[in-house]
């Protein structure tokens, strides 16, 4: 099976919206995650409708914003053994 050039996805254009490629993974991962429940939910798509090529695809067009925050230790994590 031939997959065209233009369908390829390319580090470098994942790293142009997100500088760590791994963060990227992980804030594509989550859009498809959200994508897929509103599937399951009953959204009306297409029925070749991929969420995690979708995920990708609302990254590269700049439609996902996204915050990364540190989790705060609790009281007792601070003090376990």
């Amino acid at each position: 099976m031939f997959t065209p050039i233009e369908k390829l996805v390319v580090i470098e254009r994942i790293s142009e919206k997100i500088d760590n490629r791994y963060e990227a993974v992980r804030v594509m991962a989550r859009e498809a995650r959200r994508l897929n429940s509103l599937v399951i939910r009953g959204a009306d798509v297409d029925e070749d409708f991929k969420p995690t090529t979708a995920a990708m695809e609302r990254l590269f067009d700049g439609k996902i914003t996204y915050e990364f925050v540190e989790r705060q230790p609790e009281n007792d994590e601070l003090f376990s053994d």
